[in-house]
Order: structure tokens, then sequence, then C-alpha cells
């Protein structure tokens, strides 16, 4: 006889006191308890039962253990919506079960018929040690989004908050409604830009209408406006309350515009004007959907949708492009001293639901598999007529084909929705769930010639994109698809899993 069923005949005795005389039959895995008039009383696997009812014995008695610890035998059906049931019911942070830092270090050579040095490679290396951001959510489902207009009520709303109630200077312009204040000494200037079409571009903006301060002054300005520019500077410090934190910019944003909204990324630095320096805060928003981001993203940093351009046959032909879609939604505030100096909030959005069913989401030990085994080969094939700028600074989000090395750095990865386009329809799309590697590089470039010759040389060194926001790469969390976010149009799944 086995451990298991000594142990269970065992248990049968204090059974026995309660039903009566037992009998035990054995049906494949499971045993049978028989009382003497024929009744089948429980069953109970094998495998378990033995543990089960021990442990129970010793903790809470003969009762308990009839109750808690019997189980009895389900077909495979039930099982299987059992099985669905607990996955279902996972959240989406057990679902994924990522860590709470991302770390890897990747070093190669990469080699592609489109450089020009076809004998040395790239030497490339990647290196990260970055948050991994995943919404405390119970599930993710899909979304359906539409473009909306910026509503009468937000416009007053930014009017009355950052005007304070002065007089606005009205300006006449085609398809804007705009005008300047005069508020502590500083001139800002509002602006409503109502699209005509689908395609574009939905903006609301207050910002201070001369004088951006940002690392320096501007050296050619006349000795007039270098005094009206100090000035300016003095009356930010006079107006301001000094630093704004992450907390104090997020409280108010509820009174400005509609929605949930989160801080994406935050940036301080101190400007100096003469011998005057103040605080500088700059924010970036994204809304959030149901407990959910929709994934922040500096759309310049992105290839350009090819598919959205003219383009003109052989024959002289010109073709018009497809629709581009739309440019994501935008949320920034820029603070000096704790005065406003700007506000822009761009292409607002409408969600609906699709379905409440939550979406199955992979593991990221997966997606951390496809991210690593695809970027190299992202980097090499995306745009072979990648530019650099010639001041060692890059809008684009990877470097030039023909770098001779490339140091690139992990900074952010993060789960949220995404838009991507339904069907045929250029006015509504689906919000899906995407992991975005965010990250930032330096490459050392060949030398170059640039300009018309006169005055103009050579340039070799280093070259740095170190914006926020930039996707390094963008992986569909349900299958682990690749996509390929373009400048203002819809993304494309390449359907391709390197893990597989």
């Amino acid at each position: 006889m086995s451990s298991d069923l000594q142990v269970v005949y065992i248990l049968m005795n204090t059974l026995e006191r309660q039903y009566g005389t037992l009998f035990l039959q054995e049906e494949g895995t499971f045993l049978i308890w028989i009382r003497k008039d024929g009744e089948v009383m429980k069953k109970i696997k094998m495998f378990m039962g033995a543990v089960l009812c021990m442990n129970l014995l010793v903790v809470s008695g003969c009762d308990s253990v009839v109750q808690s610890a019997v189980v009895e035998e389900k077909d495979k059906t039930d099982q299987k919506k059992e099985e669905n049931k607990e996955t279902v019911q996972k959240t989406v942070a057990e679902q994924v079960g990522a860590p709470e830092t991302y770390q890897a270090t990747i070093q190669a050579d990469l080699r592609s018929a489109e450089r020009e040095d076809k004998e040395n490679p790239m030497k490339f290396t990647l290196t990260a040690d970055a948050p991994v951001k995943v919404p405390d959510v119970d599930a993710i489902c899909l979304k359906k989004v539409k473009r909306v207009l910026i509503s009468e009520e937000e416009q007053n709303k930014i009017k009355d908050t950052f005007g304070k109630g002065q007089p606005v200077q009205e300006e006449n312009n085609e398809n804007e409604q705009a005008g300047t204040y005069t508020v502590d000494g500083l001139t800002y200037r509002y602006s409503y830009t109502k699209s005509e079409q689908e395609s574009d571009v939905e903006e609301l903006g207050f910002r201070i209408a001369k004088f951006i301060f940002d690392d320096c002054g501007d050296m050619t300005l006349a000795p007039s406006e270098k005094k009206e520019r100090e000035e300016c500077f003095q009356n930010y410090i006079k107006a301001g309350s000094g630093k704004v934190s992450e907390k104090e910019a997020k409280d108010k944003v509820p009174s400005l515009v509609s929605g949930d909204w989160e801080i994406f990324e935050s940036f301080s630095k101190k400007l100096t004007e003469g011998s005057t320096t103040l605080e500088k805060d700059d924010f970036i928003f994204e809304r959030m959907i149901d407990g959910i981001p929709v994934n922040y993203v500096r759309e310049t940093s992105l290839p350009v949708n090819e598919q959205a351009l003219e383009w003109e046959n052989e024959d002289g032909t010109l073709h018009e492009g497809q629709s581009e879609g739309w440019e994501s939604e935008v949320l920034t505030m820029d603070f000096c001293s704790g005065t406003i100096q700007s506000f822009l909030h761009r292409n607002p959005i409408e969600t609906s639901n699709i379905s409440d069913e939550g979406l199955f989401l992979l593991p990221f030990d997966e997606i951390k598999d496809i991210f690593e085994k695809t970027i190299t080969l992202q980097i090499m094939t995306e745009d072979k007529n990648r530019l650099i700028s010639v001041d060692g600074g890059s809008d684009y989000r990877y470097p030039s084909i023909d770098a001779q090395s490339a140091e690139m750095t992990i900074t952010k990865v993060q789960l949220g929705y995404m838009r991507m386009q339904s069907g045929d329809n250029d006015t509504e799309a689906i919000l899906i769930p995407v992991w975005d590697f965010y990250g930032t590089w330096t490459s050392e470039e060949p030398e170059y010639e640039y300009g018309n010759g006169a005055g103009d040389g050579p340039v070799i060194g280093n070259v740095t994109m170190d914006d926020a926001g930039v996707p390094l790469l963008t992986i569909d969390a349900r299958d682990g698809s690749v996509i390929q976010r373009v400048q203002a149009g819809w993304a494309v799944s390449t359907k391709s899993k390197a893990a597989t």
C-alpha cells in the first residue's frame, strides 16, 4: 500500500465517526468513499489527497477536511473554463511579469550593403538600466478612438486662467482665433487653430509672445531689444513663485483640460540673463484611458510615412499620397520661475469601448527577447538616407547608417496604448497595447562635406539624439509583432517576431 493510501485510510477512521462505515475503492487516479448503503460520498485525487487531508486534519479538524480538502472530479470542459477564468482574472502586472528595471548590454558589429564603408562595420553598443512602467489595472481592452474639436469650454478656461481677466488685443487671421494679453508685465499670445480637414492640426496654445528663454540669450539683438529682454526676464521672477514641482504641474491640468493625465517626462534647468538666474520647468503629459497611458511619442523623430507622399511616374503623371491619419495628441506646459511660459494642447481625442474583454498579453521576457533580437536589424534597414545634423544634434531616432560607432541607451520601457488604423477609416482608429522602448544615442559619424563650399567645411565627431519620447522600438504586447511608427500617419505592423 502506498504512503498516500495509508494516510487516506487513517483519515477514513475519522470520517466514519460522522458518516458510519465507509468503503474505499480505487478508480483510476481517484479514490471513492462509499457508505454501507451504496451512496458515493466523495472522490479525491490520490496524488494530492493525502497531503491535503493530513495538513487540514492537523489545522482544522474533521469538518473542515470534508468541506475543504475533498476535490470532486470535473470534466475537461469545465476544467478548461476554470483555467481561462484564472488567466482573465490575473492583473496586467501578473500577466506580463515585468521586472521593475530592464537591464541589458548588447555589443555587435553591424554591417549593411547600404554602408559606404563596406570593409569596416559599425561598432554598436546598447545598454539598459531603465525603469519598466506597467499600468496598475486589472485588464487592457481594445478601444475605439476618434479626433474631436477643442471645446469652447476649454478655450475659455485657457483664456481665463492664463489671461487673468486682462483685455485681449484681437488678431484677425484666416482659420485662426488669436490675440495678445499683457499679464504681470509679460505679453502672451493666445491662439486657437481649427482644422478644416481631418488630417489638419487642431491646436490651442498660450505662450510668451517674445523672448522664449532658453540656455542663453540672443546675441544678435539690438541694444534696445536686449534691454527689453532683460526686463522680461526680471518680470518672470517678480510674477513667479520659484520652482514648479511635478505635483503642482499635474494639479493644474484638470482645471484646463478634460480627461485624466499623467506626467510622461519633466525637465528642469537654470537659465541666466546677466546677473540673474531663474529655474525653468518643462512638463510633457500623456492621456490616461482607464488607468492606461496613451504612450507619448515625439513624432518628428520618426520616419516619414512614404505612402502619404506624392509621387510621379516616369511619364510625369502625379499621384496623390494616401491619407496620413492624424498627428498624436500633445499636452505640454513650461514655466519660468513658476510663471507660465507656454501651454499647448494639440489634436484631442475621444475614446469608447470596442469590447470589455481583457486582452491576452505576452510575458515581458518574450517581449524583451524580441527587442534585443530586432533592434540592430531596425537600425540598419529602416531608412538608408537618414541625415545627421551638422551641429552635433539629430532629430532622427537612429544613427546614420554610415556611423563608425554608435552607443544607444534605453531610458524607459512602457506598456500603454498606441493608435492603429481601423480598416480604411481615416477619421477613427483603435487603441492597442504596445511596449515602447524609449532611448537616446550618440554616434561617431564619418567626415563629410556640407554647404556650398565657401566658408564651409568638413564635419566629424559625435552626434547625439537625446530628445524625450523617442521610441527606439515598438512591439505589439499581444503577439510580439514589431510595429513601425511613422510621422503623422498610421503605424504599420511588420508582423515579424524575432523570438520565434
